[in-house]
């Protein structure tokens, strides 16, 4: 299934020495941010969020998002921005995602055939635990959010699902179809 009602976008925080769970509740203040996770991983933080068009989504971006954070904050290490271009799977509510009550992570892969798509339904076909795979536009191809029972259950989809995944490359060949994979745990109270 596509989701396609809004303009979803990720923000991705480095956030530097501040406490991630108080720019958390901050960023949760801004009506477009759907959902605001704290990770294990490069980045501290990474924010889901949702716009009617691409002016709303620039106004959170560029004012909301960058004005509290500097208005309340140390300066933060980094921000990087994603947009969605198409969103595989279910859609994220704070009310079902918001807090996971399960394992969770997020992946970050890049993709080496040419069909993502291809890519996003076999692996949420094969894989329950995948919630949604977002195409973005962005540092990465796509963004998975996974929500397992375990951690050993999350390794198990990572490693037997998300790491071995062979599609056709552009010469015919069978190729592993996502490189570059990083895996970030959610880790929240």
């Amino acid at each position: 299934m596509v989701v396609d009602s809004k303009l979803g976008f990720f923000i991705l925080v480095d956030a530097g020495d501040n406490d991630v769970h108080k720019i958390r509740e901050e960023l949760l203040k801004i009506d477009e941010i759907k959902l605001v996770h704290c990770l294990i991983g490069p980045t501290d933080l990474i924010c889901y969020g949702e716009a009617d068009n691409i002016d709303a989504m620039r106004e959170v971006i560029t004012q909301k998002a960058s004005e509290l954070i500097e208005a309340k904050f140390n300066p933060i290490s980094h921000t990087q921005t994603c947009l969605s271009l198409q969103c595989h799977g279910q859609q994220l509510t704070a009310e079902k995602h918001g807090h996971p009550t399960k394992t969770a992570a997020w992946i970050f892969a890049d993709i080496n055939i040419a069909s993502a798509l291809d890519i996003s339904e076999r692996l949420l076909s094969k894989n329950p635990e995948i919630i949604c795979a977002h195409t973005v536009l962005g540092a990465q191809d796509t963004i998975f959010y996974v929500e397992a029972d375990s951690l050993q259950r999350l390794m198990a989809v990572v490693d037997d699902g998300v790491r071995i995944l062979r599609g056709i490359g552009n010469e015919g060949k069978s190729v592993k179809a996502l490189s570059r994979t990083d895996t970030r745990l959610v880790l929240m109270p």
